[in-house]
């Protein structure tokens, strides 16, 4: 039987809620065209990287909320033009 610790188990954990973040935050980028959805997902893993490093925090906290924002640019001009072609 396997046995983890407490710091053993925190890790297995926080690196599962790690995963799950990234596939809800990158689910809605499925319907945006490639280069756009490839460029919103490297910002954000790039900007999830540099912020739980030690000396990068800030920039890599500024990195993942610049391409969050453009996720969310991209996605509201989506469904605008979607309501826009319903009329």
């Amino acid at each position: 039987m396997i046995s983890f610790g407490f710091g053993e188990a925190l890790l297995i954990f926080l690196f599962l809620f790690l995963i799950v973040l990234l596939l809800a935050l990158l689910s809605p980028a499925r319907s945006l065209e490639k280069n756009v959805r490839n460029r919103i997902t490297d910002l954000i893993i790039v900007g999830l990287v540099l912020w739980h490093s030690p000396d990068t925090k800030f920039a890599g906290m500024v990195i993942f909320f610049y391409g969050f924002g453009i996720l969310m640019y991209e996605k509201y001009n989506e469904g605008k033009r979607e309501a826009l072609n319903s009329k």
